[in-house]
């Protein structure tokens, strides 16, 4: 089994586990060093315990070590050892440090063609060397391909290695025997993945295209839901993009060959891309697309040894923004910037980015932001993004759903608002919640003892309620469980197996298996039969409506109510949309204009043109946040923020307060409230904290690793150990504007670290007044069925390590 806990510790004779560095479908990775080099960093994958239950993976994992270690090329993550100790099964593998394909393209967008050749050619050697040793990838993807070199580095100057070999070639045994059946993430699968026979190589090269071609101009040949993309790979001939040159469109269009036999081989499309490359050489980088070009029918399509698997073709193209004619409109997926994920320590090595949904999880990830964000927020909801699955469980879902049709599909979200940190160069990730009093930051006590109500453990995932009075985690692959965090009884309401899953509203929990339809209560009722969802886009719940898209690909956004009846609806040509408490923000396709929606009306707020749909998975797509409860908005523009109120009336805009990182609220403001606040935070400088009543001023230096408040008071930040980053976030004030609560330190699996701690000072006097560890993740509104003292008392929700903590705030 894995480690208990983040802490150093002994792997055999030969290896220590220094960091756990994250955690991926098959199990922890961590930084380790051998015993006799200790300066020298491996990556150490530690097979996850379910896994190992299948005789036929650990029986697999033994015969195979000679194989994956004689794999050998310098463009392949090298498996330098595989140990067994006891129950605990480890890949020792090379650690690539320099982020992975995935975090280039999203930071970079495209790839000059010259580039996208070379890289292509690398991979290409890599991946022959694979198929030299008889191992079939069948997960080469951007999160697979490890960048050995900066990721700021000039083209050309970094090299690509090829990773999670060994971990396919394991564990396709578990695969073979389980209904998820074939290994692969659906963006990038061959057509071929999905028959019965074992993937030959020629799979790894049409994955090996995909990538490509998503290098070159910015997305996959093909985009939706799982079934839909599949059918795609299998029917469909792929758009040529614009500006991709002869000589790299003919390499691609010959790697993405429907039928196996007429695809090269890994040595011939690295020969061909290298013969490519002076040719390339200069050729601007073509534009990104943001929706792939038009496809046709495929001369020759795959048929699948059942053909009954997927449906033939997808629906019709759809008027209000869907792509061009003759490219079917598969809906995209659904990633809601509203998302709630796992737990995650730093994101190093191989650690899968979160944007590409497994086949075997459908579990869409977590967004990345553009770029770092500031070092505060408004809010106590913590909860970094990752997506974590696995193989293993069978069917557990609940009773009486309903089959949902083709077009059900699901982001994962709740009601809570992405916003991320930059703090002493450490990336954090925080949500926000619709600031009811209950669940506000200063809704908590000064003066408090805090108690352990509850705990669970080995927490992979989680989605936590608009109104934080219901939290669903999954603890193992696919399978989640429904918690009433106000119930007495500590165990879960509802347990069952869900591809994707969230909060339809405050109290009913959606999850879709297969095309099946739950909607579960609190009190674990299954009222999916109510809901339809086919040809529909969940995109996120505003705590009572969910807000979908009436379309598949593109249509009406229609906010629903915990039964499925409409409550308003705005026609147009909606795709996305960024969902809170008070506001839905989203892009209509046809007018090309920016929108701030009611909520609870759907009435227009804000209208804007703009030019192109914004990155609804940055921190403030088109500058404009709802973050702030549902009293009011904010747009940065320039070097200004204009604040408007809950209506759509400009209240004010205040120049020179374009730094969200200077402001933090307790908990939800009026307009005027926050024009004053950043009009103060341009006056006065520091963090400026809104509390209750008062305003504050904080100054946090990260150098020096100190916190003062008002009058200079000092309040002590727990003393570091050697390579701790300094944290020190600012999360609001607290009883009565008496005291102020931090976020300090980070999370460490080293045992003599200090790691990350809330913290409670007296606001004046800078005395510690409380503290708990781990990471905030909400405040709870009180419960009265809380067991002894803390029945009533305001409660919080922490992430310490791979578990979630609640602790009831005994009021001295």
């Amino acid at each position: 089994m894995p480690p208990t806990d983040d802490a150093a510790q002994r792997l055999g004779s030969s290896y220590v586990l220094d960091t756990r560095i994250g955690a991926g479908a098959q199990g922890e990775v961590w930084l380790a060093h051998r015993t006799d080099a200790p300066g020298s960093p491996l990556a150490v994958k530690l097979l996850r315990a379910d896994l190992l239950e299948d005789a036929g993976v650990v029986e697999r994992f033994i015969r195979e070590r000679a194989t994956l270690m004689r794999v050998s090329s310098p463009y392949v993550v090298g498996v330098q050892d595989m140990v067994v100790e006891g129950s605990r099964f480890a890949i020792v593998m090379d650690y690539v440090g320099g982020g992975n394909l995935r975090s280039l393209l999203n930071e970079r967008g495209v790839l000059p063609p010259a580039e996208v050749a070379r890289v292509g050619a690398m991979l290409a050697l890599g991946l022959a060397t694979v198929h030299d040793a008889g191992i079939v990838h069948r997960d080469i993807k951007p999160a697979n391909v490890l960048i050995a070199a900066g990721s700021g580095e000039a083209a050309g100057e970094w090299t690509p290695r090829l990773a999670d070999f060994g971990v396919a070639r394991i564990c396709d045994t578990v695969a073979s025997s389980h209904a998820t059946g074939a290994i692969g993430t659906p963006l990038y699968m061959a057509p071929e993945i999905l028959d019965p026979a074992a993937p030959t190589p020629a799979a790894d090269v049409y994955s090996l295209g995909v990538l490509l071609y998503e290098a070159a101009c910015g997305i996959t040949p093909f985009v939706g839901a799982p079934t839909q993309v599949l059918a795609q790979h299998a029917r469909r001939a792929p758009g040529r993009p614009d500006g991709v040159p002869d000589a790299l469109w003919g390499v691609l269009e010959h790697m993405l060959a429907k039928q196996p036999a007429a695809r090269p081989g890994a040595r011939e499309v690295a020969a061909m891309l290298e013969a490519a490359v002076p040719e390339l050489v200069g050729a601007a980088a073509a534009p990104r697309r943001s929706t792939p070009p038009p496809s046709a029918p495929a001369p020759v399509p795959y048929v699948w040894a059942d053909d009954g698997t997927l449906p033939d073709t997808a629906p019709a193209p759809l008027s209000a923004g869907g792509p061009g004619a003759g490219t079917p409109p598969t809906a995209p997926l659904a990633v809601a910037p509203t998302v709630v994920a796992a737990h995650e320590p730093a994101r190093l090595a191989d650690v899968p980015a979160p944007n590409e949904a497994d086949v075997r999880t459908r579990i869409t990830g977590a967004p990345q932001p553009a770029s770092p964000m500031p070092p505060s927020s408004p809010s106590a909801d913590w909860a970094p993004p990752d997506t974590a699955g696995g193989a293993g469980h069978g069917s557990r879902a609940g009773k009486g759903g309903r089959r949902g049709g083709r077009g059900v599909l699901i982001g994962v979200i709740s009601a809570v608002v992405v916003v991320a940190l930059a703090v002493g160069g450490l990336l954090i990730w925080r949500h926000r919640a619709a600031a009811a009093p209950a669940t506000a930051v200063a809704a908590l006590p000064a003066q408090a003892d805090p108690v352990e109500l509850q705990r669970l453990t080995d927490v992979n995932d989680y989605r936590i309620s608009p109104d934080h009075g219901a939290l669903a985690a999954q603890t193992s692959y696919r399978y989640w469980s429904l918690y009433d965090l106000d119930a007495a009884n500590q165990a879960p309401v509802w347990s069952g197996d869900c591809d994707s899953a969230g909060f339809w509203t405050s109290n009913s929990f959606l999850c879709v298996q297969d095309e099946t339809v739950h909607l579960v209560g609190l009190d674990g009722a299954d009222t999916g039969d109510a809901i339809s969802l086919e040809d529909r886009t969940w995109l996120g719940t505003s705590g009572s409506a969910a807000i979908v898209v009436d379309g598949y690909y593109s249509g009406s956004l229609v906010a629903l109510d915990a039964s499925g009846e409409q409550l308003w609806r705005r026609d147009g040509g909606f795709r996305k949309a960024r969902v809170s408490a008070g506001f839905v923000l989203t892009y209509e396709t046809g007018s090309g204009r920016l929108l701030v929606l009611s909520a609870e009306t759907g009435e227009v707020l804000l209208s804007e043109a703009a030019e192109d749909a914004p990155d609804f998975d940055s921190f403030l797509p088109g500058g404009i946040g709802t973050d702030v409860g549902t009293q009011a908005f904010y747009k940065v523009e320039g070097n200004a923020t204009t604040v408007y109120d809950a209506t759509g009336t400009e209240v004010g805009t205040v120049d020179g307060a374009d730094t969200r990182s200077d402001w933090v609220v307790s908990g939800e403001v009026s307009a005027e409230e926050l024009v004053a606040l950043l009009r103060s935070v341009v006056d006065e400088g520091g963090v400026r904290l809104r509390g209750s009543g008062v305003e504050a001023g904080i100054n946090v230096n990260t150098v020096a690793c100190t916190a003062t408040g008002p009058g200079g008071v000092a309040y002590a930040v727990p003393e570091r150990t050697e390579g701790e980053a300094c944290i020190i976030a600012p999360k609001g004030l607290i009883g009565k504007d008496e005291g102020v609560l931090f976020t300090m330190g980070q999370p460490s699996s080293r045992k003599d670290a200090t790691g990350d701690n809330v913290i409670a000072y007296d606001l004046d006097g800078g005395e510690q007044l409380w503290q708990v560890a781990g990471t905030l993740v909400g405040v709870l509104p009180p419960s009265d069925n809380a067991a002894g003292k803390a029945a009533g008392v305001p409660r919080i929700l922490v992430a310490e390590g791979a578990d979630l903590v609640v602790h009831g705030l005994v009021k001295q």
